[in-house]
């Protein structure tokens, strides 16, 4: 049964029983917003709002490079946790398919940051469209094949970084993910409550918008669409119409050594 969605940025779309939580506390979190609240009645509050947003998922945005193999994989199997095992996998599928050559492969193996305890076993989400976050916040993703644990320790290497920029194409992932999958902390509450409260009047500079990361895998019904370069929708998605350094797919088929 698929679940309900939580529009963020409409509230008065709210499920019945979040809008009345937030109602039944407005005083309670107004006056933690404006410091005359003890802390210790704010964290139920937030306990209990964390409990009420567990059956329900929000759409969020993934922004990566994907090869067309991992894309039609994506679409099939859904995403999956990542770490040292997997990397290793997908450079070996690049290997196989004449996309990488060896000698860089056992580069990549050998220096990345996919089993550091801040990467492995997550995967993040923007959960507002990626254009907001501007060239700044979003264009490395797309730049270098690979994720962020490869690419941080490869992009300005003169031999690995031209080797990944050219493998797969700027991808933008959108789905729908479970709450519960978010794990449970305060987060995503705080930026519920500042919505609710900025609807209501109140105005703060804290943020709204919010990012996060899954822990468990993410099924395929729950990938809306992967949206790629070539289509109208990525730069409606992402604003790289309007960046100083245009993005660009593939420009070469590799080859063997």
């Amino acid at each position: 049964m698929p679940m309900t969605l939580i529009d963020l940025h409409r509230p008065a779309s709210w499920p019945t029983d979040l809008r009345s939580y937030l109602d039944a506390r407005h005083d309670l979190f107004l006056g933690w917003e404006r410091g005359n609240v003890a802390a210790p009645a704010y964290d139920e509050a937030i306990y209990g709002l964390i409990d009420v947003l567990q059956p329900y998922a929000i759409t969020g945005w993934h922004c990566t490079r994907l090869t067309d193999a991992e894309i039609d994989q994506i679409a099939r199997d859904g995403m999956q946790l990542p770490n040292t095992a997997l990397l290793d996998r997908r450079i070996d599928a690049l290997v196989a398919s004449g996309e990488l050559v060896p000698e860089i492969a056992v580069r990549l193996k050998a220096t990345n940051q996919s089993g550091d305890a801040n990467r492995a076993g997550m995967v993040w989400f923007c959960f507002f469209h990626p254009r907001l976050a501007g060239e700044s916040g979003i264009e490395r993703f797309f730049r270098h094949w690979g994720g962020e644990a490869l690419y941080n320790s490869h992009e300005r290497d003169p031999i690995t970084s031209p080797a990944i920029s050219v493998i797969g194409k700027p991808c933008v992932i959108e789905a729908d993910i479970p709450i519960a999958s978010l794990g449970k902390h305060g987060g995503l509450s705080f930026k519920i409550v500042r919505r609710f409260l900025k609807r209501r009047g109140f105005r703060t500079r804290e943020p709204v918008d919010h990012e996060d990361r899954i822990r468990k895998p993410l099924p395929a019904e729950n990938i809306r669409r992967i949206v790629c370069f070539s289509e109208a929708d990525f730069s409606s998605l992402t604003g790289c119409a309007e960046w100083r350094q245009p993005l660009r797919a593939a420009n070469r088929v590799p080859t063997r050594r």
